[in-house]
Protein backbone atom coordinates (compact mmCIF):
# COMPACT_ATOMS: atom_id res chain seq x y z
CA UNK A 1 0.00 0.00 0.00
CA UNK A 2 1.08 3.93 -0.33
CA UNK A 3 2.37 5.39 2.39
CA UNK A 4 0.27 7.86 4.12
CA UNK A 5 -2.88 6.30 2.56
CA UNK A 6 -5.30 3.37 3.42
CA UNK A 7 -5.96 1.87 -0.03
CA UNK A 8 -4.84 4.46 -3.57
CA UNK A 9 -7.33 4.05 -6.28
CA UNK A 10 -6.26 4.78 -9.61
CA UNK A 11 -9.36 6.33 -11.47
CA UNK A 12 -9.39 7.43 -15.15
CA UNK A 13 -10.55 10.72 -16.40
CA UNK A 14 -13.31 10.85 -19.35
CA UNK A 15 -16.28 8.33 -20.21
CA UNK A 16 -15.36 5.95 -17.74
CA UNK A 17 -15.05 8.76 -14.70
CA UNK A 18 -18.98 9.17 -13.53
CA UNK A 19 -19.58 5.42 -13.47
CA UNK A 20 -16.40 4.59 -11.55
CA UNK A 21 -17.34 7.30 -9.05
CA UNK A 22 -20.43 6.01 -8.64
CA UNK A 23 -19.29 2.77 -8.00
CA UNK A 24 -16.65 3.92 -5.54
CA UNK A 25 -19.94 6.01 -4.06
CA UNK A 26 -22.18 2.62 -3.24
CA UNK A 27 -18.83 1.13 -1.68
CA UNK A 28 -18.93 3.96 0.74
CA UNK A 29 -16.09 5.63 -0.35
CA UNK A 30 -16.80 9.68 -0.56
CA UNK A 31 -15.96 11.05 -4.24
CA UNK A 32 -17.62 15.09 -3.84
CA UNK A 33 -14.24 16.05 -3.91
CA UNK A 34 -13.39 14.49 -7.25
CA UNK A 35 -16.48 15.42 -8.74
CA UNK A 36 -15.67 18.81 -7.24
CA UNK A 37 -12.30 19.34 -9.24
CA UNK A 38 -11.41 16.50 -11.38
CA UNK A 39 -8.17 18.26 -12.77
CA UNK A 40 -6.75 17.47 -9.39
CA UNK A 41 -3.76 15.23 -9.54
CA UNK A 42 -4.33 13.05 -5.94
CA UNK A 43 -7.47 13.78 -3.58
CA UNK A 44 -5.56 13.43 -0.15
CA UNK A 45 -8.76 12.20 1.92
CA UNK A 46 -10.17 9.57 0.06
CA UNK A 47 -6.77 7.75 -1.98
CA UNK A 48 -8.23 8.39 -5.49
CA UNK A 49 -5.41 9.33 -7.99
CA UNK A 50 -7.59 10.67 -11.37
CA UNK A 51 -5.57 10.38 -14.59
CA UNK A 52 -5.62 9.33 -18.37
CA UNK A 53 -6.89 5.74 -18.61
CA UNK A 54 -3.42 4.64 -20.46
CA UNK A 55 -2.13 5.79 -17.06
CA UNK A 56 -3.58 3.27 -14.84
CA UNK A 57 -1.65 0.18 -15.43
CA UNK A 58 1.61 2.54 -15.04
CA UNK A 59 0.61 3.67 -11.65
CA UNK A 60 -0.65 0.25 -10.41
CA UNK A 61 2.78 -1.80 -11.49
CA UNK A 62 5.31 1.05 -10.19
CA UNK A 63 3.05 1.15 -6.28
CA UNK A 64 1.99 4.57 -6.91
CA UNK A 65 -1.75 3.07 -6.80
CA UNK A 66 -2.87 -0.35 -4.96
CA UNK A 67 -5.66 -0.76 -7.35
CA UNK A 68 -6.78 0.65 -10.71
CA UNK A 69 -10.02 1.06 -12.70
CA UNK A 70 -9.64 1.33 -16.69
CA UNK A 71 -11.14 -0.08 -19.84
CA UNK A 72 -10.07 -3.47 -21.20
CA UNK A 73 -9.11 -2.05 -24.62
CA UNK A 74 -6.24 -0.39 -22.09
CA UNK A 75 -5.22 -3.64 -20.28
CA UNK A 76 -5.08 -5.18 -24.22
CA UNK A 77 -2.58 -2.83 -25.24
CA UNK A 78 -0.46 -2.45 -22.01
CA UNK A 79 0.17 -6.51 -21.97
CA UNK A 80 3.74 -5.64 -21.42
CA UNK A 81 2.49 -4.73 -17.41
CA UNK A 82 2.93 -6.51 -14.68
CA UNK A 83 -0.99 -5.73 -13.96
CA UNK A 84 -3.72 -8.78 -14.47
CA UNK A 85 -7.77 -8.12 -14.40
CA UNK A 86 -9.38 -8.88 -11.07
CA UNK A 87 -12.83 -8.27 -12.21
CA UNK A 88 -15.43 -6.90 -15.21
CA UNK A 89 -17.13 -4.31 -13.66
CA UNK A 90 -19.63 -4.60 -16.28
CA UNK A 91 -19.96 -0.77 -17.91
CA UNK A 92 -18.05 1.03 -19.70
CA UNK A 93 -19.33 -0.97 -23.07
CA UNK A 94 -18.31 0.98 -26.64
CA UNK A 95 -18.82 0.10 -30.20
CA UNK A 96 -16.20 -1.07 -32.90
CA UNK A 97 -16.93 0.86 -35.88
CA UNK A 98 -15.07 -0.34 -39.50
CA UNK A 99 -14.70 2.78 -41.39
CA UNK A 100 -13.46 2.95 -44.82
CA UNK A 101 -13.26 5.12 -48.12
CA UNK A 102 -16.26 6.12 -49.49
CA UNK A 103 -16.87 3.83 -52.49
CA UNK A 104 -15.05 0.89 -51.30
CA UNK A 105 -15.89 -2.50 -50.30
CA UNK A 106 -14.43 -3.06 -46.85
CA UNK A 107 -14.72 -7.14 -47.39
CA UNK A 108 -12.58 -7.64 -50.41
Amino acid sequence: MSAGHGLVIAVPRGALMPDTLDLLDTLGIDTAEVRANDRKLLFEDVGIVTMRPSDVPTYVESGAADIGITGKDVLTEASDREVYELLDLGYGRCAMVLATRAGEDPIS
